[in-house]
């Protein structure tokens, strides 16, 4: 397995704010970044296990946080290998964390028009095609791009290869996109989960490709709270006459609900041989997350305890736990182990958060003043710019 450039760091590294995490990297090259407008860093990276991170990055004075007025000088899209900026393009109207993405080797942008979307790579036009849609789904495949986009008018999505429409429909709403990417790429084809109304009720479908591989009915009650497909199988967390539902690779179990208490939201995380399922519920007691594992069972959380992120590489999970603010305060292990995080910081989407070979990493995003920070599990950089961080990627 290839071994990230950053976790060959001598352990006797310190926790602090002036230690580098990313060995070769002189300090001055994170404070001064490569010049605006150079994009030509990230083609002479070498293969092997980076830490990627984007980033958009205001003028400096600018009150991002604050000020809703036009920006008085250039915004741009940073790209960081292993805590070097080694690219910089132009933001134009992609600076929203779902508007751009890094993906083998290159940084893919998209923007709509008033009657087109446009497709970026390395801040250049790779494609546009009619219709306005948000970009939910997006997939390297074969040297080609698949894209699933939600209209931004009205109800109805659109499956695309290279921009080239392979599915369309007028009414459909995808299912499972919030803060993931919609599409997953197995062995034999592209899957994608969708909600289409029929006949006064809800049918929920499977798609591969353009085709509907499973349709699944809501029966005429209840809710579905998300869907997902993995490693060949289809899950579901779904509420049943009196009771809350995982139906995982053929099975049901009950989750477990507490008296009075009405589900908020659900969410689904697949990993080989086992589905977890984040509930936010609330009732007489106030309202409180819990984790169920179709395979260990309900999680130990504190009482009170408020999940945002599980995050997973398949052999080791872990979940980000809130403080009082809101803001990411812990990560803990699933079977023991917990990592402090901020305070101060906060994660501008759930793509800024991984686990990869039983490490956490998160791109951190300061509030009012509060440097920019990376961490890896207890080890903390800040790098320092005025701006937030929208992604974390290891290839």
């Amino acid at each position: 397995m290839r071994k990230l450039a950053i976790f060959f760091l001598a352990a006797t590294l310190a926790a602090c704010t002036r230690d580098l995490l990313f060995p070769g990297v002189p300090r001055y090259q994170i404070d001064n970044p490569r010049p605006p407008g150079d994009s030509s860093g990230a083609a002479a990276i070498p293969p092997g296990g980076h830490v990627w991170l984007t980033a958009v990055r205001f003028p400096d004075g600018f009150a991002w946080e604050e000020d809703t007025c036009a920006v008085d000088g250039p915004v741009w899209i940073d790209l960081y290998c292993d805590g070097k900026v080694v690219s910089s393009v132009p933001a134009g109207e992609c600076v929203h964390p779902d508007m751009h993405r890094f993906a083998e080797g290159h940084l893919y942008a998209d923007y709509s028009t008033a009657g087109e979307t446009v497709i970026l790579r390395d801040g250049r036009e790779l494609f546009r095609f009619p219709g306005r849609e948000t970009l939910v789904g997006f997939l390297l495949r074969d040297e080609n791009v698949h894209t699933l986009g939600q209209d931004r008018d009205g109800q109805g999505f659109t499956y695309r290869i290279d921009g080239v429409q392979a599915y369309r429909s007028e009414t459909g709403n995808i299912v499972g996109a919030a803060d993931r990417d919609a599409l997953t790429g197995a062995e034999d084809a592209v899957y994608y989960c969708v909600k289409v109304p029929t006949e006064g009720t809800q049918e929920y479908r499977v798609m591969r490709g353009g085709e509907t591989w499973r349709t699944l009915s809501d029966e005429g009650y209840g809710n579905t709270f998300d869907i997902r497909y993995a490693h060949g199988s289809v899950y579901r967390i779904r509420s049943r006459p009196r009771k809350l539902v995982l139906e995982a690779d053929g099975g049901e179990f009950t989750l477990p609900l507490q008296g009075g208490e009405a589900t908020l939201w659900g969410r689904l995380y697949v990993r080989e041989g086992d589905a977890l399922a984040l509930v936010r519920a609330t009732g007489p007691a106030g309202r409180r997350s819990f984790l169920f594992s179709a395979r260990d069972g309900a999680l130990p959380l504190e009482s009170g305890a408020v999940v945002t992120e599980v995050l997973s590489d398949g052999d080791r999970t872990g979940w980000i736990l809130a403080g009082e603010d809101g803001d990411p305060a812990r990560f803990r292990w699933n079977g023991g182990g917990e990592l402090a995080i901020g305070p101060g910081v906060y994660l501008t989407s759930g793509r800024c958060a991984l686990v990869r070979e039983g490490h956490l990493l998160l791109a951190l995003t300061g509030r009012s003043g509060t440097p920019n920070r990376f961490q890896r599990d207890g080890e903390v950089t800040e790098i320092p710019f005025n701006g937030y961080f929208t992604s974390i990627t290891v290839e």
